[in-house]
Formats: structure tokens, C-alpha cells, sequence
């Protein structure tokens, strides 16, 4: 099989052999796949500088099997909202995260192209926003509202979409003061008291976008911890690894 001119991102580069990798790719038509970068270590390699994470790149490949060899790679000029600014900070450890929840969490050879343009959308955001490492509360909100909307995107591509309204049963809404506990397959259910790993009606909610919350770190931080235990619980996976993963040598 021949592919041509395939809209593409770099999740992950593994060093094959001493002159190649085998590269981990989020398409927008192919889902994700693993592609052979032959001679891409050289130094002298036209296609080293494509194959990073986070610009947008065009790609081509050819050949059967689980591992087809990558025929071409360049950047897609045409994005200029991300060729102009690059992830730092903050936004770059947020963008390795991002990266591996695909890698971890995706099935290869399975299109997402709802998935693909969140994700596309999600590094637009990530790399415009200047000075995360401040101390400015709605800049770390929006920061954390992007991260929020491309996890829940995930989730309802792969099948484990949450109500973040409705109580399991699916008609009693989700009261702010009460205490909820999450069940995988099922939704929150109601606890009689801040049992361990129970939290707030309004911290579930605020995942929704409902309440008052907006630039409440205390909320954000418990929405954060409330996602990751969700992706865990819900999706039985490993947890994330470090993005050391993601700096091949």
C-alpha cells in the first residue's frame, strides 16, 4: 500500500538502529500507526528535522505490515498558527502529556478524525499561550480548560464518553454540596459523606463548564486529579510515563 500526502503529527520516536527510527504517528485518516524512518539519526538526515512532536507535518509511506517505511516528511508550511510559535514551559509538559495519552491509550490503525482536529486544535492553544510558568490565574485556567476538553474528547472517542451532570442513574442531576464517587461503566453515585475518593457535586460539574469556579485553583487542581483517575479507572491503562519517553537521542 502507498500513502501519499497524509496530514500527520510525531507522537513518539524509538531508535531502531543506529541510523533509524521507528516512529510513532497520529494521522488524521490512518489513526495511530508506527512508521520505519529509515537513516533519520543521520545528522545529515532530511527527514530528522520533520520528525519532531508538535508541528504539523505531511507524510508518505508505503508497504504492508505493522511497520510500513516512511518514503517522505515535511513540515506543513500552511499552519502558521503553530509554525509560529513553539510549546514551552508549562505548555510543552502539558503537550508530552497529551502525546502519551494517545500512545497509551489508542488503538493503531483505528481513524479518529474528530480526535485528530481536537488534538490539532489543543497544540494551537497550548502554543500560543505565552508565560504559563506565571502566576496568572486565568491564563493557568485556560491552559487547564484546553487539557480538560482534549481528555474528554479522548473519552468519548474510545467508547467511555462521562456525564459530568447526571448522577449514574442518569436522572438526578448532580447536586454541588453532595459527594460523588466515580464507577467505571456506571457514572458518580452519591455517598453519605467525603469517603475516600469522594468529591464534590461542583468539582464534577466544573469539568462539564457548569459553576461559578472559573479561576478557583482549589477546583481546578481536584478536576485534574478527578480526570486522571477517570482515564485510569475507565480506560485500565498504565499510568503516563515521563516525558523522557519523548526526547530520543
Amino acid at each position: 500500500m502507498k500513502v501519499f500526502n497524509q496530514a500527520a503529527y510525531i507522537l513518539l520516536n524509538r531508535p531502531y538502529s543506529e541510523t533509524s527510527w521507528v516512529v510513532e504517528i497520529f494521522s488524521r485518516d490512518f489513526g495511530r500507526m508506527a512508521l520505519m524512518a529509515k537513516g533519520a539519526r543521520r545528522l545529515k538526515s532530511r527527514l530528522k528535522g520533520a520528525l519532531q512532536p508538535f508541528q504539523p507535518v505531511i507524510l508518505s509511506w508505503t508497504g504492508k505490515g505493522e511497520v510500513p517505511t516512511m518514503t517522505a516528511a515535511e513540515v506543513n508550511s500552511s499552519d502558521f498558527d503553530l509554525l509560529n510559535h513553539q510549546l514551552r514551559g508549562d505548555a510543552l509538559v502539558c503537550g508530552f502529556y497529551c502525546n502519551e495519552l494517545l500512545v497509551n491509550l489508542l488503538h493503531r490503525y483505528d481513524p479518529h478524525p474528530s480526535l485528530f482536529d481536537e488534538y490539532h486544535e489543543t497544540m494551537i492553544k497550548l502554543a500560543s499561550q505565552r508565560g504559563v510558568n506565571s502566576n496568572d490565574i486565568r491564563l493557568k485556567a485556560t491552559v487547564a480548560e484546553t487539557l480538560r476538553n482534549f481528555e474528554q474528547c479522548l473519552m468519548k472517542e474510545t467508547g467511555y464518553e462521562i456525564d459530568f451532570l447526571m448522577e449514574a442513574d442518569g436522572k438526578t442531576l448532580i447536586r454541588d454540596e453532595a459527594y460523588y464517587q466515580f464507577h467505571p461503566s456506571e457514572g458518580f453515585v452519591a455517598v453519605n459523606s467525603p469517603l475516600t475518593g469522594a468529591v464534590l457535586g461542583m468539582v464534577i460539574k466544573s469539568l462539564h463548564g457548569v459553576g461559578d469556579v472559573v479561576g478557583d485553583e482549589e477546583i481546578a487542581s481536584q478536576g485534574k486529579r478527578l480526570m486522571r483517575e477517570i482515564l485510569q479507572q475507565t480506560l485500565g491503562r498504565k499510568k503516563i510515563v515521563s516525558r523522557d519517553l519523548f526526547f530520543p537521542r
